[in-house]
């Protein structure tokens, strides 16, 4: 699709669409632009967050956080993880300690 097909297909001119290639060349677009011309062009904009851990790590890090107990509000799992959890009472941590 040349730049005139697709300024005539989103709207814009054909001035708009080259000024819009460099900025995503820059990383600078914005998700609104990316929408319009992915409808324009028939398509659904997807936008992720992926791990760079193997998504299993990332499952197993997680499971081993939250069996772990839990003395201050925020706390960091040995493999680096952020957690949250609650403050537990001295009863509880004994417990939980003789249950591992």
């Amino acid at each position: 699709m040349t730049t005139r097909q697709l300024a005539k297909a989103v709207g814009v001119t054909q001035a708009a669409v080259v000024d819009a290639e460099r900025t995503e060349a820059k990383g600078a677009i914005t998700l609104t632009t990316l929408q319009r011309y992915a409808a324009a062009l028939g398509c659904e904009l997807t936008y992720a967050l992926v791990p760079k851990r193997p998504l299993q790590e990332v499952v197993e890090v997680s499971r081993e956080c939250a069996h772990k107990s839990v003395d201050v509000p925020f706390q960091q799992c040995r493999s680096g993880y952020p957690r949250y959890g609650r403050k537990i009472d001295q009863e509880e941590a004994s417990e939980r300690a003789h249950s591992t």
